[in-house]
């Protein structure tokens, strides 16, 4: 996946994030929206510590959207200048995994399009109809109209 691309799929990704923050105090459960949400933003902030190197990754403590501006700020300079086709590693259960970054950048961003979708099967399950649409078709349309 190209540099352009990625871009494109992180801004769709906070775009879609921003709208679902802005339901969640309004979702039939809210507690549960905001841990479904909460988890969208620590795996964003796991994987850019994959990315970087860091052994530790500090736990977010900041409110949600501060959090996700820090995050898109974070993958943003990463996919800037970082080269998409560089292999990063991650052990895990003892064994070690080597991913291109375009690939764990493409893994978080879908992530979160998972998860909201896991958001709106809650919404719909719960009878709420007032929930965000945030299909990626959308995104397109406003991003191209004036």
């Amino acid at each position: 996946m190209t540099r352009d691309a990625l871009l494109e799929l992180q801004e769709y990704d906070l775009w879609a994030n921003a709208r679902w923050l802005a339901a969640l105090a309004s979702m039939p459960d809210p507690a549960v929206a905001e841990q479904i949400f909460a988890h969208i933003l620590v795996a964003q902030q796991k994987w850019l510590g994959v990315v970087l190197s860091e052994e530790e990754v500090e736990p977010l403590t900041e409110n949600y959207e501060a959090q996700m501006m820090r995050l898109f700020e974070a993958w943003r300079d990463v996919l800037q200048h970082g080269d998409p086709n560089a292999f990063v590693s991650r052990e895990r259960d003892g064994e070690v995994h080597f991913h291109m970054l375009s690939e764990v950048a493409h893994h978080v961003f879908n992530h979160g399009t998972y998860h909201r979708g896991h958001l709106r099967g809650l919404a719909d399950a719960a009878g709420f109809e007032d929930f965000p649409e945030t299909d990626l078709i959308r995104f397109y349309r406003e991003k191209a109209s004036p």
